[in-house]
């Protein structure tokens, strides 16, 4: 199991056993590189032993008092996560950690094994129980080589659907599952777990910072923003290894990367020029302005498709929901080459301040809806079925109905949630607080994989300023109009006369160059799959013709009546299933689809 996830940590690796209990760590040194910080690692008391994932950023505040206590050796962080278990417990300890974290704590004392994830879900676990025995692990891979697994068929139908399958409870394994963010799962004389939820994005929801940001003027609302991300900024620069910023040409990596190199000179930045969608101008702008070296990994289609294959493997979901996760892998393969192990980005920006284009629009187009909802209305009185079939129901499909039994209903749960949680707002301004912790729930935890797996595929940390818990509650409570704001000028071409995440932007009007503080998002773009041509061959004795149950027939009927995304789709998924399900190497399905996959024009 170790072997299989090196790649997360190159550097050294351990494993404590006593009778049926085993823990095994790889390590990625980043806080105290000396021996002390080797894991796993036992309490003073020897009553705890931990296995720990991740990074507690406040580590330093935690700090004094254990030193008074003379508890500590070393200067890392795990040493202050493992004795402050010891000396107060799991549940007090969890409170106060500010941090990305995955963690496995044995009690030899009760017997019983702990589990537990970030609130955010930035660090993955994993865990399988069968017949009697519980392994559990950083990635899936590590639970699949030791004890294989058939792919759970719900879920990778949903990844065919254009879903992430990758947040909530359940994988693309049968009987693999995804501790929850936000979870503690405990194990004592059982591989059943009691589980509870120790803190969720919803936890930010707070009224009395809700009232106070809207009592602020605007001034004083940017103020609170930019205090809050200097603030997740400076704690995610703490390291003993080098540091550096992935820089998109986008307005959140740019605000990182000034707040960075203003308090670390020597930082490099770093970016994916990828070939017909670049945006290579701005970062270079940005570096020099804050007069510091970019690096470019520059990608071109055929590195895209030359790619598939091992990106797949790291990535262990088909990668349909983020088509763009192969310039990730190659410039995070970059910065690894530059001997950099910590990488700072912009993610949780979107999701928290509302920064989707389809957002802005939806907010104007929810006008025009409340009109066409009276219409409907009308035309259903006089006849349903013709209402129906000439103005079918934005909701209520089959299509949301599939989606929510794929997802075993788990979003409506953080839909209720997140609804109770906002309570105390008026209903007409909820709306838009419901929809940032939908997001930050589930499609940012599907960017928070999609970093993880690929960074860790060359031992490389992401992290992430705009998650900083501060950043998180006031954007959580922030009013609408400082996220989704109407504006006279054409702000952006997909949704104009609105500005999205106004209060980031406002931010970096003071911060950034105007030419790069308004820039319409381009979200990583890739549109190599425009580009492509897929042959009748690609499906041949593969994965979904066997899944299926495709002849031959049905095989033609799939590659010529089928439209390319769709098509595309499918191969990706296929891709998955070769290397997950058939056992065929990366090298072999590489070179399946360099076959049957060429590249148009």
């Amino acid at each position: 199991m170790i072997d299989t996830i090196r790649h997360r940590g190159p550097d050294d690796d351990g494993t404590w056993c006593e009778g049926a209990v085993g823990l095994g760590f790889v390590r990625l040194s980043i806080q105290d590189l000396s021996p002390n910080g080797a894991q796993p690692m036992v309490s003073a008391d020897e009553r705890w032993v931990i296995a720990f994932n991740g990074e507690i950023f406040n580590f330093l505040e935690l700090r004094p008092r254990l030193e008074r206590a003379g508890r500590l050796r070393s200067t890392g962080d795990t040493e202050v996560l493992l004795e402050m278990i010891a000396e107060r417990g799991i549940a007090e300890t969890v409170a106060e950690l500010e941090g990305d974290f995955a963690f496995a704590a044995w009690d030899r004392r009760e017997r019983t094994l702990h589990l537990v994830r970030d609130r955010h879900g930035v660090k993955p676990l994993y865990w399988s129980a069968r017949d009697g025995e519980l392994r559990f692990g950083s990635e899936m891979k590590a639970i699949v080589v030791a004890r294989p697994s058939a792919p759970d068929t719900t879920t990778l139908t949903a990844t065919l659907l254009g879903l992430s399958g990758t947040w909530g409870q359940a994988t693309v394994f049968s009987g693999i599952n995804a501790v929850r963010p936000g979870e503690w799962l405990e194990f004592r004389d059982s591989v059943e777990p009691r589980s509870r939820s120790f803190a969720t994005v919803a936890d930010f929801a707070d009224e009395k910072t809700w009232r106070e940001l809207r009592s602020l003027s605007d001034e004083a609302v940017v103020d609170r923003v930019g205090a809050a991300l200097t603030r997740g900024t400076e704690l995610r620069l703490i390291s003993d290894a080098p540091v550096a910023c992935l820089v998109s040409g986008g307005v959140d990596s740019s605000l990182i990367t000034v707040l960075a190199t203003e308090r670390e000179s020597d930082i490099g930045l770093y970016h994916a020029d990828v070939v017909g969608d670049s945006e290579r101008s701005a970062a270079e702008a940005l570096a020099s302005s804050v007069h510091a070296s970019l690096h470019v990994e520059r990608v071109e289609d055929a590195d895209i498709l030359d790619q598939l294959a091992p990106v797949t493997w790291a990535n262990e979901v088909p990668l349909t929901y983020h088509l763009n996760s192969v310039p990730f892998f190659l410039v995070s393969r970059r910065v690894r080459e530059d001997r950099v192990k910590v990488l700072l980005t912009g993610e949780g920006s979107d999701e928290y301040f509302l920064g989707y284009p389809q957002l802005a629009v939806a907010s104007l187009v929810g006008r025009v809806d409340v009109v066409k909802d009276a219409a409907r209305g009308l035309l259903s009185r006089l006849s349903p079925r013709a209402a129906d079939l000439f103005w079918p129901r934005r909701n209520g499909s089959y299509a949301d109905a599939l989606r929510e039994l794929v997802f075993r209903f788990e979003e409506s749960s953080v839909r209720r949630t997140a609804e109770e949680a906002f309570a105390f707002i008026p209903e007409d301004e909820r709306r838009l607080h419901v929809l940032s912790l939908e997001l930050a729930q589930n499609h940012l935890v599907s960017l928070l994989h999609r970093n993880d797996r690929l960074g860790m595929a060359w031992s490389l940390e992401s992290r992430f300023p705009f998650l900083g818990h501060e950043l998180a509650r006031v954007a959580a409570n922030l009013p609408g109009r400082h996220k989704l704001r109407r504006s006279w000028r054409v702000h952006d071409r997909r949704h104009p006369f609105q500005i999205d995440k106004w209060a980031v932007r406002a931010f970096a009007d003071r911060t950034l160059p105007s030419t790069l503080a308004q820039r319409e998002k381009q979200g990583f773009p890739v549109r190599v799959w425009d580009r492509i041509a897929i042959s009748s061959e690609a499906f041949r004795d593969g994965f979904v013709v066997d899944a299926f149950g495709l002849d031959s027939a049905a095989r033609a009927s799939l590659v010529d009546d089928a439209s390319p995304q769709w098509l595309l789709r499918v191969l990706l998924v296929d891709t998955w299933g070769r290397l997950f399900v058939q056992g065929e190497s990366v090298d072999a399905v590489s070179a399946h689809l360099r076959r049957v996959v060429a590249l148009r024009g």
